[in-house]
């Protein structure tokens, strides 16, 4: 079966890559060639441009391009198109906006303009995907590198926010995992929350990352007037991710 991956970016290029070093046909789409060479010599057909003149009903899809307002243009471009036999839109906790309590995949969209984008974006693609579609909810994707650690080292400072706020999380490895199984799973849920717990929060974060960074520990805004969040991914570790790779989030103090 032939992945086709329309963003064959940090994420869907290694998930690109890994499909086809399994043996089977991968297409990546990206927006510029700067990762061709790399995507080809890994046995994947690097393109540029839109899925919507690539895609057969009998391939399986990847959205995975930067930005949800990127992802929502895809989404809207492909409503013409036949759904292939399996697709999965990369979405994001940001869809919960400033969440309270327990957080699941029914827990319903946040407020913020931010969260409003988000749940359009991924109403969007539900509507063209219908059963074939899965949606992925991922928190903040790092590596060393890239990720919030990167963010506060080109910042030299961390950036406004409540304390205990819960930064959700995870390994840029773990996801390419996730996705893959999502992709291949004989009977996937709709939607998947997939974060790597346990969470910290940004109290938590930002003051063992400007520590290990040498910086100015961060000054906060006020709290939130409730405890902070807690990611339920019960659902994603029994289908998508058992062992994650990356299970504890200070990885991602990494530089």
């Amino acid at each position: 079966m032939r992945l086709v991956v329309w963003g064959a970016g940090e994420l869907g290029g290694r998930v690109a890559i890994q499909w086809a070093q399994s043996g089977h046909a991968a297409v990546g789409i990206t927006q510029g060639t700067a990762r061709h060479d790399d995507l080809r010599r890994a046995g994947v057909e690097p393109r540029i441009g839109s899925a919507v003149d690539v895609l057969r009903p009998d391939d399986v899809l990847l959205l995975a391009l930067p930005g949800n307002a990127t992802q929502k243009t895809a989404v809207d471009a492909l409503q013409s198109t036949t759904p292939p036999y399996r697709a999965v839109l990369i979405s994001s906790t940001g869809y919960y906006g400033t969440p309270v309590g327990r957080v699941d995949e029914q827990t319903p969209a946040g407020k913020t303009p931010h969260a409003i984008n988000v749940e359009a974006a991924e109403r969007a693609f539900r509507t063209w995907a219908g059963a074939s579609g899965i949606v992925i909810r991922f928190g903040g994707l790092y590596r060393p590198g890239r990720g919030p650690m990167s963010a506060l080292l080109r910042r030299g400072a961390a950036p406004e926010g409540a304390p205990n706020r819960t930064l959700a999380l995870i390994h840029y490895a773990d996801a390419a995992t996730a996705t893959l199984a999502a992709l291949r799973h004989p009977a996937p849920e709709s939607t998947y929350v997939g974060v790597v717990p346990p969470c910290p929060t940004r109290l938590d974060f930002y003051t063992h990352a400007c520590e290990a960074a040498s910086l100015p520990q961060p000054v906060f805004t006020s709290p939130l007037p409730h405890p902070p969040a807690e990611y339920d991914v019960t659902r994603f570790r029994r289908d998508l991710l058992p062992q994650p790779n990356h299970p504890d989030w200070r990885d991602a103090l990494a530089i």
